[in-house]
């Protein structure tokens, strides 16, 4: 353990410098006994060969780990134990929980979905729309129109989708895109919202038909590795400087082909991909 001295200049503190001081003079907020009630989550994951190896693996995890998982989290393919989960204490994210509309894989991926709105709510105050590619039944897009004012904020989204898929298709055939009325519920799930662009296609063919002239935020997520690399050069000329693209197939080992696809042309633009424990990755213009 390392200790350290602070010393303040009083002189040149803001109002809210002070304030902080303030707050840390209140030694039994920052007691370091000091504990968070414990929460915890269990969800889907996915890529098994034996799920009964899987679950009995976990419960060994659970009676070894210090707290009887008491903090554990285990979904969408990530298993942590003594973490806070910041997210799950959120009385909106617990509403996305506990929605009986939402599917259990839907509910699984909050983690990915509480990193996607972070960033997608800092685009507020950057110049540019934002764009959706792989839009399946629109419940990210949904979510982020909830989160974020884009109409407030002048913003554009625009979403992009096949919004099908048909035997000898390469992309992953998802129940939901086997419903020949996908296009159609979309559009209906949309219809409140004149600032909405829904645009059925192939990508990036379909940006002819309409696609931003500056982009603040861009989630990409077509697991296939053709049209995320097209959609990343076609967004990353018009990304606005500090602008955020998240890739939410790209630190799956199973869609690495996107990884070397989409590193290739980051690279190109003299761009970083940063990879993330959810499986998703961000880039930030620079």
């Amino acid at each position: 353990m390392f200790a350290c001295q602070l010393w303040f200049d009083v002189k040149n503190m803001t109002a809210i410098q002070e304030k902080a001081l303030k707050m840390t003079s209140k030694d039994s907020d920052f007691s370091p006994n000091s504990r968070l009630q414990p929460i915890s989550m269990s969800g889907v994951n996915f890529n098994f060969t034996d799920i009964k190896k899987f679950n009995a693996a976990v419960q060994l995890l659970r009676e070894s780990v210090f707290d009887g998982g008491a903090t554990m989290f285990c979904s969408d393919n990530i298993i942590t134990w003594n973490r806070n989960l910041s997210f799950l204490r959120e009385d909106r994210f617990q509403a996305k929980l506990n929605d009986a509309k939402r599917s259990s894989v839907e509910k699984s991926i909050i983690w990915r979905t509480y990193i996607l709105l972070y960033f997608a709510k800092l685009a507020l105050d950057l110049e540019g729309d934002f764009v959706e590619c792989g839009v399946y039944k629109g419940t990210t897009a949904l979510d982020v129109l909830e989160e974020c004012d884009l109409k407030k904020h002048g913003k554009e989204y625009w979403l992009y989708d096949l919004f099908e898929w048909k035997e000898g298709d390469e992309h992953s055939p998802h129940l939901e895109l086997k419903n020949p009325n996908l296009y159609e519920n979309v559009m209906s799930r949309f219809s409140e919202y004149a600032n909405v662009h829904i645009i059925k296609g192939r990508v990036p063919e379909s940006f002819s038909d309409g696609f931003p002239d500056n982009i603040a935020f861009c989630h990409i997520d077509m697991n296939h590795p053709t049209p995320e690399a097209a959609a990343l050069v076609k967004v990353l000329p018009k990304l606005t400087h500090g602008g955020f693209v998240i890739l939410d197939d790209y630190g799956w080992w199973g869609y690495s082909a996107q990884k070397i696809a989409l590193d290739k042309i980051a690279q190109s633009f003299g761009q970083e991909i940063l990879e993330l424990p959810t499986g998703q990755a961000l880039l930030i213009k620079r």
